[in-house]
C-alpha cells in the first residue's frame, strides 16, 4: 500500500465493531452525532454517513463497506430533540454492508469478504484514494504498468478524484446503460465514446434520435439512412437496401398475416430469385408465369439453381413482388393433367390481395426508398466495411432518426445491421480489432416479435450478439430508459452495467436479477440519485460503485422543448417607459439605419438604436441577441418612429 495512503489512519477512525453478520456489521458510530462533517489534509471525512464507504480493520486484510442506516439507540431517541431543552450526548449505530476484501500485503482486491471482521474492530472511513483504486487499479500489476483507461468520471462527493475503467471492464463483456429520463444516459453514452475514440478503438453507434449528432472530429463518420433531416452537415445519406435484408426481415416489413399469405409470399420471393437468374424464363414485366405452364421445365429450374433460390439473402426485384403473388393464386395442377400447373385460384387471390396492396403502398413510398428505391445510393454496408478500412476512424455514428416507424421498418433496419455486423464477427473480422457496438433506446430494437400465431418473426440479431459475440471480439453497449423491456436472458448477458435513476419498481427489480453483486441495500441507491450519478456493477469491478459521469465535451442534443421560450409572448420596449425595470434598460437612442453584424457573423443592413444599462451600452438590429435576467432575448423589430423595440425569448 505504499503507493495509497494507508487505509487505517486514526484521524480517519469513525466506529468500532458491535455485531458481525454473514454479509454486514453492525457497529457504533460515535461521530456521527456531530454537527457537520470533518476535514482531514483538506478532504472530507463523513463519520458515518449513509453511503458513505468505508474500511474496517481484519488483521492484514481490510474489509471495504458502505454505511447503510444510522440511528440512535430507542433511550436516546429524544435526546436529539431542541424542544425539550439541553441535549445529552449520543451514541449512534448503524449497519454496514461487507462488500470487498483487501489484501495490504499483496495490494490486491477481491469480492466478498475473505475473512470476517472481529468484534471490537475499528472502522475507517475510505480515503477517496483507495476508492478511485479500488475502482481502477485494483485489478492492475506490476507487470502491466500502461494500462488503458476510461477515465469518465469522479467521485460524488469529490469531483477532483477522478475514476477511470479499463475497456476490458466495461465492455468486455457486454455493457448497459440504464436509467430513467434525464438522469444522465446519454451523456454517460457520449462520455464513454468520447474517452474511447482517444485510443485505437473501433466503435459503431447505432443513434436511434439523432442527438449525437455533436459528436465531431476527424476520426468521426456520420451516416444517416432515410430522408430527412440530416445532422452535421458532413453526415453521408445512405440506404439499406432490402438485398442485404433476409426473408425473415421482409415477412416483418409486409406482415402477412394468414395461413395463405405467408406461403404465397415465400413462393413469389423463390419466383423471382429464380428469374433473377434465368430471366429468360421471365414475361414482359420481369414475372415467373406459372398457370396453366408446365410443370417439368420450371421444377428443373428450381433444382438446378436451388442453392441461390433457398437462400434467405439471395436479391431479387422487390417492384414486381405484388404481381408475382398473383401468380403464385393458382391450382397447384391442372384439371385435366398432372404436368401443368393449374388456372387462377379466385379465392387465393382474394386472400392476398390486402397483402398485395399492401406490398404496392410500402414499396412505392417515399418513406421507404432507403430500402426499396436506393439505386446508386451507398449502402449502410458499404459505410461498415469503409470504416473498418479507414484506420484513422474510430467511431461509426449511424442514425436511424430518419427511419420511419411504421411496418416496423426502423426496428427491421436496426435489426438487419446487427446482422451485418455479426456475420462479420462470425467470420473471424474483429479478432484482432474488437469492434464495441453502442444501441441507443435498446428498448425499441430488443424482444421484438412481429406477426401473428400463424406466422411469427424474431428480430434477434442484437440478442444474439450480446449472447454470442464477444467470443467473436464483438461487444454490445445497450442504452435504455425501460430495463424491464430488455429481454431477461439479454440483460444477464452484461457483464457492466451502468445505472442511474430508476424509480420504477419493476426497472429496480430487473437490475437486481440481472447483477449478482447488487442486492436491495445498494438498489435502494438508485431512485436517489442525482443527474449524472450512477451506480457502478460489473463483473470485473470488486464493488457496486457510487460515481458522477463527467460531462461529455460534445453533448447530446437530448433536451425537451424549452417551454420558457416556446410558451412565452414577444415583449415590446419603448423609450417613453424608461427606466425598465425589467430588462434594467434605462436608455433608448440614436435611432438611424446602418449596417450592423448578426451572431451568425452575416454583415446586413436596418434600423439600429443603443441600448443603454446602468453600466454599459451597446449597438443592437433587427435579430441581434443579448443576455438579460438569465436568459438571451433576440430583437425582432425596431419601431424607429415610435422609438420602441420588440424582442422574443430564445
Amino acid at each position: 500500500m505504499s503507493e495509497l495512503p494507508h487505509p487505517f489512519e486514526s484521524q480517519r477512525c469513525i466506529g468500532t465493531v458491535t455485531q458481525v453478520g454473514p454479509n454486514s456489521v453492525r457497529a457504533n458510530l460515535p461521530r456521527a452525532g456531530e454537527n457537520g462533517s470533518r476535514l482531514h489534509h483538506g478532504l472530507r471525512v463523513g463519520g458515518g454517513e449513509v453511503g458513505e464507504f468505508v474500511v474496517v480493520e481484519c488483521d492484514e486484510l481490510a474489509v471495504f463497506g458502505r454505511v447503510l442506516d444510522v440511528r440512535l439507540p430507542e433511550r436516546e431517541r429524544l435526546t436529539v430533540e431542541p424542544s425539550l431543552g439541553s441535549q445529552d450526548e449520543v451514541h449512534p449505530v448503524g449497519a454496514i454492508q461487507l462488500l470487498a476484501t483487501i489484501d495490504l500485503s499483496e495490494m490486491k482486491a477481491t469480492p466478498g469478504i475473505g475473512r470476517y471482521p472481529r468484534l471490537g474492530g475499528r472502522i475507517y472511513s475510505a480515503h477517496p484514494e483507495l476508492v478511485r483504486w479500488l475502482l481502477a487499479d485494483s485489478a492492475s500489476s506490476k507487470d502491466k504498468p500502461h494500462v488503458l483507461h476510461l477515465s469518465f468520471a469522479c467521485l460524488t462527493d469529490d469531483h477532483a478524484v477522478t475514476l477511470g475503467v479499463t475497456p476490458e471492464q466495461v465492455f468486455g463483456r457486454h455493457c448497459a446503460v440504464l436509467g430513467t429520463t434525464g438522469g444522465g444516459k446519454s451523456w454517460t453514452v457520449a462520455r464513454l465514446l468520447e474517452e474511447a475514440t482517444q485510443h485505437k478503438s473501433k466503435l459503431i453507434l447505432l443513434d436511434a434520435t439523432g442527438e449525437f449528432w455533436r459528436l465531431d472530429s476527424e476520426c468521426v463518420r456520420h451516416v444517416t439512412i432515410g430522408e430527412g433531416p440530416s445532422l452535421p452537415d458532413t453526415a453521408e445519406r445512405v440506404a439499406f437496401p432490402h438485398s442485404d435484408m433476409v426473408e425473415s426481415d421482409l415477412f416483418a416489413l409486409f406482415r402477412p398475416n394468414s395461413q395463405s399469405q405467408g406461403p404465397k409470399l415465400r413462393e413469389a420471393i423463390r419466383s423471382l430469385r429464380l428469374v433473377h437468374c434465368c430471366d429468360e424464363m421471365a414475361d414482359d414485366n420481369g414475372n415467373l408465369i406459372k398457370r396453366n405452364a408446365e410443370r417439368e421445365p420450371i421444377e428443373s429450374a428450381f433444382a438446378e439453381y436451388a442453392e441461390y433460390v433457398e437462400s434467405p439473402r439471395s436479391p431479387f426485384a422487390v417492384n414486381v413482388l405484388a404481381r408475382q403473388i398473383r401468380e403464385e393464386c393458382i391450382w397447384p395442377y391442372a384439371r385435366n393433367s398432372d404436368y401443368r400447373f393449374g388456372d387462377s385460384n379466385q379465392q387465393d387471390e382474394g386472400y392476398c390481395l390486402p397483402l398485395m396492396m399492401r406490398i404496392e403502398s410500402i414499396t412505392s413510398s417515399s418513406d421507404y426508398a432507403c430500402v426499396f428505391r436506393t439505386e446508386g445510393m451507398a449502402t449502410v454496408a458499404d459505410s461498415i466495411d469503409e470504416f473498418l478500412e479507414d484506420e484513422s476512424a474510430r467511431l461509426l455514428r449511424i442514425s436511424l432518426q430518419n427511419v420511419p416507424f411504421g411496418n416496423n421498418a426502423r426496428e427491421v433496419v436496426a435489426n438487419g445491421i446487427g446482422r451485418v455486423l455479426l456475420d462479420k464477427a462470425r467470420d473471424g473480422n474483429f479478432r484482432e480489432q474488437p469492434l464495441v457496438v453502442f444501441l441507443d433506446e435498446a428498448h425499441q430494437f430488443l424482444n421484438r416479435t412481429i406477426g401473428d400465431d400463424f406466422l411469427r418473426v424474431e428480430l434477434d440479431a442484437f440478442g444474439l450478439v450480446a449472447k454470442e459475440g464477444r467470443k467473436y471480439g464483438l461487444s454490445i453497449c445497450i442504452a435504455t430508459q425501460r430495463p424491464r423491456d430488455i429481454p431477461q436472458d439479454v440483460l444477464s448477458q452484461m457483464g457492466t452495467l451502468v445505472v442511474h435513476r430508476l424509480i420504477n419498481d419493476r426497472d429496480r427489480e430487473v437490475v437486481e436479477r440481472a447483477a449478482g453483486e447488487i442486492d436491495r441495500s445498494a438498489a435502494a441507491f438508485l431512485p436517489t440519485l442525482g443527474p449524472g450519478e450512477a451506480i457502478v456493477i460489473g463483473v470485473d469491478i470488486p464493488v457496486p460503485m457510487a460515481i458522477q459521469v463527467r460531462k461529455p465535451t460534445a453533448r447530446p442534443d437530448s433536451q425537451g422543448p424549452n417551454y420558457q421560450v416556446f410558451w412565452a409572448y414577444p415583449k415590446t420596449i419603448s423609450a417613453s417607459s424608461l427606466p425598465n425595470e425589467e430588462f434594467g434598460i434605462v436608455g433608448m437612442s440614436q435611432f438611424e439605419e446602418r449596417e450592423y453584424e448578426l451572431p451568425n457573423g452575416d454583415v446586413v443592413d436596418g434600423i439600429t438604436c443603443v441600448l443603454q444599462f446602468d453600466d454599459t451600452s451597446f449597438e443592437v438590429g433587427e435579430g441581434t441577441v443579448f443576455s438579460c435576467g438569465d436568459f438571451d432575448w433576440e430583437v425582432t423589430t425596431i419601431d424607429d418612429f415610435d422609438e420602441s423595440i420588440t424582442v422574443k425569448r430564445v
